[in-house]
């Protein structure tokens, strides 16, 4: 082999992913899409993958049944805004959505885990391959309640005080406050997201303090060990591996 061609037996193949934690209207995506520039990273956004399944017209059929109805325009396209009012306001139907929307959420994120790492290996050059090899960020509203946590490497929480975040939503999606209370609540406490990160992001600031706070984390991030698809998360229609603190 020419001292120029890249060997690929020469890296260690695998997987480095990241999860973003925090309340809502707390920047989680920002931070998630700073990471991907700073690292550089594979960003895996489920909100996305939700607004691309909201314009399949059978989708959105099954939803507006499962729904109760009236939630069609008469061109196909789905009331979001009415349908956020009854799922937030009655748990049984988010649940139901939940059913339809959530596997195929999940299928779509495992498939770019997948490529992820695949196409790590499938680069150029050793350097190219050293910068860009097996990195992911989960940005998934529900990271920990759906149990995706257990495929990440390194939880981030992104930390805003409440009264900041409920401006910035209110102000981003036209809601009412009570309408961020009832999505709040909806998922795990603040608490339980801090608890479970292992480091904390400021996001109170603006998007060039929370940039900064990214990039000193890095080295931490850097010198995870990748791990490879199939040890964290072997199956996509199943739930990912938790990881053995003693392996």
């Amino acid at each position: 082999m020419a001292s120029g061609d890249f060997d690929s037996s020469a890296v260690q193949s695998g997987l480095r992913v990241l999860g973003v934690l925090g309340g809502v209207g707390s920047g989680k995506s920002t931070a998630a899409r700073i990471l991907a520039e700073e690292l550089p990273a594979k960003h895996l956004d489920a909100d996305a993958e939700v607004a691309t399944l909201f314009a399949d017209p059978g989708v959105v059929e099954k939803i507006d049944q499962a729904c109760g109805g009236g939630l069609m325009s008469p061109k196909g396209a789905l009331d979001r805004a009415e349908l956020g009012k009854r799922v937030f306001a009655q748990p049984e139907l988010r649940r139901q959505l939940e059913t339809i929307l959530h596997p195929a959420v999940r299928r779509a994120l495992w498939t770019g885990l997948a490529e992820t790492e695949t196409a790590a290996l499938a680069t150029g050059s050793a350097a190219a391959a050293s910068k860009l090899r097996g990195w992911a960020i989960l940005d998934v509203p529900l990271l920990l309640e759906n149990g995706l946590s257990q495929a990440c490497d390194f939880l981030i929480f992104v930390r805003v005080p409440d009264a900041i975040r409920a401006e910035r939503a209110c102000a981003r999606h036209n809601w009412e406050l009570a309408t961020w209370r009832a999505r709040e609540a909806a998922q795990a406490s603040l608490a339980q997201k801090q608890s479970a990160a292992d480091a904390t992001l400021d996001n109170a600031s603006g998007v060039e303090d929370l940039r900064a706070a990214v990039r000193e984390l890095l080295p931490r991030l850097r010198a995870l060990p990748p791990r490879s698809l199939r040890d964290r998360w072997p199956d996509s229609e199943q739930s990912p591996v938790a990881t053995d603190p003693n392996a």
